[in-house]
């Protein structure tokens, strides 16, 4: 492939992203209650996702995983705190460093957004055939190990 048709094909892809993303949302993230629709995968979702599956972290890390500056992670991480969803703990190898853990409150409050989410996603993609699904399915396996090449991955 030569760097003119990469560069075509690149210029491709990042718009595609820019189409696909919002349209991927629109689609899918964005769940029916009541009159109004909701985004259940709001920061502190993903916040607590992060913990929940990493274990405890800083929250510089949390914040480098999820593109946010740590001035705002601080009153992000207060309301998860407040709310009950999370707690900070010192490192038992470092008592300076502090880590996010999440709560069982917490972990209750992910497990239903992620069941929510994947119950409107299923019934959204539930209208394709088979084949269209497993197409998807090895379709988003790719997408994924292509993206792990890729900075940090996901």
């Amino acid at each position: 492939m030569t760097e003119e048709i990469k560069e075509e094909k690149l210029d491709s892809i990042a718009d595609s992203f820019l189409l696909f993303f919002p349209l991927f949302y629109r689609k899918f993230l964005r769940v029916a209650s009541s009159k109004k629709r909701v985004n259940p995968i709001n920061t502190q979702f993903q916040v607590l996702a992060i913990v929940m599956y990493s274990g405890n972290l800083r929250t510089s890390e949390i914040g480098r995983r999820l593109g946010i500056s740590n001035p705002n992670m601080t009153p992000l991480i207060d309301r998860l705190i407040e709310k009950g969803y999370a707690e900070r703990l010192s490192d038992s190898k470092d008592r300076r460093v502090i880590k996010i853990a999440i709560s069982e409150k917490g972990r209750r409050f992910v497990a239903n957004k992620r069941r929510l989410v994947r119950n409107e996603i299923k019934k959204n993609l539930s209208t394709l055939s088979i084949q269209e699904v497993l197409t998807l399915s090895t379709a988003i396996e790719t997408f994924k190990q292509v993206i792990a090449r890729v900075g940090n991955g996901l």
